[in-house]
């Protein structure tokens, strides 16, 4: 079922305007909004602890009715993420330059310049696939790490429109040699951060709790000498914002598990930030602190 409706979203995503894209595109989140009740569950979870915090960074009171408003802007903003996935194909570099900002890129441009390597921390926050896409049409050698969805089919729907605008997928338990080749060519590569998925994890304070946060990102950077830096695609004002923030650095002479924790600490900081600025962009469906 799930795999016919990506089938139909792509089909129609780059056949109909977008006016009546995006409406296919709500209705296709509501069916997954009805159809999942656990996903609904972890992501009030989340939101609460995200909502609370920001309440008490700026000194009010947290109102529940922020949450219910705000899960709703959620499943409206997953709906547009799904269109604007399944519009990929349109995109071009003449899209890019009329549609998205550039924020930091001079810091991306830092990065390269050393010529080990790229790593960028991202998060599911706005659209982390059309940020791939965008970063890869405006010239930049890009790969992005993927968790292998369980229907193949689904992957595949995935890995082609990545892979149709040259980002590169790079599944979660790829050999070395994958990875060692991306940063061999100095190119880059984005690695999700908000959330645990086949590893252990390592701890940081995050939206006020101690919270297990990927160290895979991270110990990338450390391992093999890769620039690190945190990278966002969001919308704003009807547009798109791709931001690069500046490099995050551990001293040399410290240990490869004290750099790590450090850039994840770092890491961490950045993310809360965005996720905070944009709470409605943050599209993360699965529990991220025990109930």
């Amino acid at each position: 079922m799930e795999f016919i409706l990506y089938k139909i979203g792509c089909f129609l995503g780059i056949h109909l305007p977008p006016f009546l894209a995006y409406p296919i595109g709500r209705t296709i989140g509501r069916i997954r909004y009805c159809c999942s009740p656990k996903l609904r569950a972890a992501l009030k979870s989340n939101l609460k602890v995200v909502l609370t915090y920001k309440a008490a960074v700026e000194g009010v009171l947290y109102d529940p009715q922020t949450l219910r408003k705000t899960i709703r802007l959620v499943y409206r903003n997953f709906a547009i993420y799904l269109t604007e996935f399944f519009r990929i194909p349109l995109w071009d570099r003449k899209t890019v330059m009329k549609n998205v900002e550039l924020v930091g890129i001079e810091h991306l441009e830092k990065a390269f310049s050393a010529g080990r390597g790229v790593v960028v921390l991202t998060g599911h926050i706005g659209n982390w696939e059309l940020a791939g896409v965008v970063t890869s049409l405006l010239g930049y050698p890009m790969n992005a790490v993927a968790l292998p969805f369980k229907n193949r089919k689904i992957a595949r729907v995935f890995i082609e429109r990545r892979e149709s605008k040259g980002v590169h997928v790079i599944l979660t338990g790829a050999g070395p040699k994958e990875i060692l080749r991306v940063f061999k060519n100095n190119e880059m590569v984005a690695v999700l951060g908000d959330r645990l998925f086949t590893e252990k994890g390592i701890e940081a304070m995050f939206m006020g709790r101690k919270t297990l946060l990927p160290r895979g990102p991270a110990t990338l950077a450390v391992k093999t000498g890769a620039r690190y830096l945190p990278g966002f695609l969001v919308r704003k004002n009807g547009k798109y914002q791709l931001i690069f923030e500046q490099l995050l650095e551990a001293p040399e002479h410290l240990s490869e598990s004290e750099r790590v924790q450090i850039l994840v600490d770092k890491g961490a900081k950045v993310l809360e930030k965005y996720i905070l600025m944009y709470p409605d962009q943050w599209l993360n469906f699965t529990p991220l602190w025990p109930t």
